[in-house]
């Protein structure tokens, strides 16, 4: 039955929009650490194989933390050096390339996180760029802009602001 000139349409019933419950500081900080869990492994072996191109001896187990790097790059070693440079381009290729890809990485994944953009979406490539990016200014300050997900009413770092993300659970 056709509805009549003038007469109002039937009413539609209204589309409940999806909600998002943000993802809190701990479940956040559980799944960075399954990244660095992935990625230091592959760093030690960059740095293994970095040493043997530079010929610089191979540290003993003993001798590895994160003072032996330091103490290398303000000694000038070029194997710490290109060390360094490597696993920040490795980092930013990972959290890139999977938050771009899938809007999680996979500590995110396994811990039941999303990334998501104001409108409940995956983020485009310049989102993501400019959030991966900004992960150094969180970091800088003595990681004050992660640590910010605790106090914030929102539980967003200081690069999710930057770039308008927002890691939620999923339901």
């Amino acid at each position: 039955m056709r509805p009549q000139p003038g007469a109002s349409p039937e009413p539609q019933p209204a589309v409940e929009p999806e909600r998002f419950r943000a993802a809190g500081f701990w479940r956040r900080a559980a799944a960075g650490l399954v990244d660095l869990a992935i990625l230091l492994p592959v760093c030690a072996a960059c740095g293994l194989v970095l040493c043997l191109i530079f010929g610089q001896p191979i540290p003993r187990l003993a001798e590895l933390s994160p003072d032996l790097l330091l103490a290398a790059l303000l000694d000038g070693n070029a194997a710490s050096e290109a060390l360094l440079a490597l696993s920040g381009i490795l980092f930013f290729l990972y959290f890139f390339v999977f938050q771009a890809a899938r809007g999680q990485t996979p500590g995110k994944q396994l811990l039941g996180l999303r990334l998501i953009d104001a409108y409940g979406a995956r983020p485009g490539l310049l989102r993501t760029l400019v959030r991966t990016a900004a992960y150094l200014l969180s970091a800088l300050p003595f990681s004050l802009g992660f640590l910010w997900i605790g106090f914030d009413r929102e539980r967003r770092a200081l690069h999710d602001w930057v770039a308008g993300t927002y890691v939620v659970r999923l339901p």
